[in-house]
């Protein structure tokens, strides 16, 4: 039996929501509450220079023995890690030991004869600019060591979670979605977002200086990120639809918040919905789609074992609620009224562009 109040928590939620859309002022900010500011670390590379780094990384882990898919899981963590050049780490206090990383400079100027093709200076009659790059080496944190032997991860971990109940919360969630085959981190370094989840290689990283119950509240967020908006989900996660995801995952975390008496960092849940969303109604969709998870989530929060995670019917009724929605919006588009053959013919699942053509056929 569920532990939330789901017609409360939502009618809540939405109604916070629409107080916010309605007067935003005074309204605490969602997944910000930041216990402390983390080490700023290496500006992040270029996406090219970043794809180089997983590449040589993913080669590391398999000639290290692990399996493709999981040399690259471990690829792609280990590249979100702090990596800096080795200049970088003589001024922090540490040495490379090995391990370098082969990346692209950025583009350097350089004059040439355009006769000769050598390099001249840039006051040489006729010389031509070209940009050029050139290989440079970069390091993890792994891979350096200061002078009493510690590596340089040691200088980005993330703070321990103070003890207390939201530490319980929290690291029952990550214990319960890692044996589902994700992995949870805590970011040792600064970072934008509160967290983020990556489907790919399974993966959640909550930002290492949120503690206590921000904490809980981006992790239960991710959580649902991954289990509602994977391969399964037909949505793009852009336009309208990463709104409506938001707000989704939001759910969770406001009703988890609300469950354990967290209202004031729920009605920041409520203004993250609001914000992503524009719209009470969308946000009272976006709960019930969510609301099984939420279920799944409590249930682990408060200590429940062999929690396993199962679809509700609310969850399904929104779902088609969504789909007969937009459905009709197409067909009125299409200059026809959600009604009668056209409505039979497109809940069949025929193309509403054939559905008008036939239709005007026979009106003629």
């Amino acid at each position: 039996m569920s532990q939330i109040d789901h017609e409360a928590t939502r009618q809540a939620m939405t109604e916070q929501a629409a107080a916010f859309i309605t007067n935003p002022a005074g309204w605490p900010a969602a997944m910000a509450a930041r216990a402390l500011r983390l080490r700023s670390g290496h500006p992040p590379y270029s996406p090219t220079n970043h794809a180089l780094i997983v590449a040589q990384l993913w080669k590391r882990f398999t000639d290290e023995g692990l399996s493709n898919k999981a040399a690259f899981g471990a690829a792609i963590r280990a590249a979100a890690e702090e990596i800096a050049p080795r200049y970088i780490w003589a001024q922090r206090g540490y040495t490379p030991t090995g391990g370098a990383l082969a990346v692209w400079s950025r583009p350097v100027p350089m004059w040439v004869d355009p006769v000769t093709g050598k390099k001249v200076t840039k006051e040489t009659p006729g010389a031509e600019e070209r940009r050029v790059f050139r290989i440079e080496r970069t390091y993890r944190a792994q891979d350096v060591a200061n002078a009493q032997g510690e590596t340089g991860a040691a200088a980005f971990t993330a703070p321990e979670l103070p003890e207390g109940e939201a530490r319980e919360v929290f690291e029952r969630l990550a214990v319960w979605i890692s044996a589902q085959g994700w992995t949870v981190d805590r970011s040792g370094r600064e970072m934008a977002e509160g967290g983020y989840t990556i489907h790919a290689t399974r993966q959640i990283v909550v930002h290492g200086g949120l503690a206590d119950w921000p904490a809980v509240e981006t992790l239960a967020h991710e959580v649902a990120h991954a289990l509602l908006h994977g391969a399964e989900d037909e949505r793009p996660y852009a336009g309208e639809h990463r709104g409506d995801m938001e707000a989704e995952a939001e759910a969770v975390a406001f009703g988890l918040l609300t469950a354990f008496g967290q209202g004031e960092l729920a009605r920041g849940s409520a203004r993250y919905a609001a914000e992503w969303t524009r719209n009470p109604e969308r946000v009272a969709v976006a709960y019930e789609r969510s609301c099984h998870v939420l279920d799944a989530v409590a249930a682990v929060a408060f200590g429940a074992q062999d929690v396993t995670l199962t679809r509700s019917a609310k969850a399904e009724r929104a779902q088609a609620k969504a789909d007969n929605k937009a459905l009709a919006a197409a067909l009125r588009e299409a200059g026809l009224e959600p009604k009668g053959e056209a409505w039979a013919r497109a809940k069949a699942g025929e193309p509403v562009e054939t559905i008008a053509a036939d239709l005007a056929t026979q009106a003629a």
